[in-house]
């Protein structure tokens, strides 16, 4: 079974955890059966049909270039990694 590790800021849309598990053949399936269990960790990483803006996603290392169509391999491990934004110094 895929699992997703969730980034700290992110938990609070999971009940504090740091993994989650679910089933899918594509991104799009796995984050639609975790979205039932977690509907607002769903809401921020999918907007539009496609993967959120400042969203990016890794499955096994790999950053998805081809949306939320990409397979998911069994045992996979997705990465969710929101872009980090600040700067501007003084």
């Amino acid at each position: 079974m895929p699992k997703i590790l969730i980034p700290p800021q992110m938990r609070h849309l999971t009940d504090g955890l740091a993994e989650i598990e679910g089933s899918g053949a594509t991104l799009q399936q796995l984050l639609r059966d975790t979205g039932k269990r977690y509907p607002k960790l769903r809401q921020r990483v999918i907007a539009d049909g496609g993967i959120a803006p400042g969203i990016s996603i890794a499955i096994d290392g790999n950053v998805v270039s081809s949306g939320l169509l990409e397979p998911v391999p069994e045992g996979a491990e997705i990465t969710i990694v929101p872009q980090i934004s600040g700067g501007g110094g003084r």
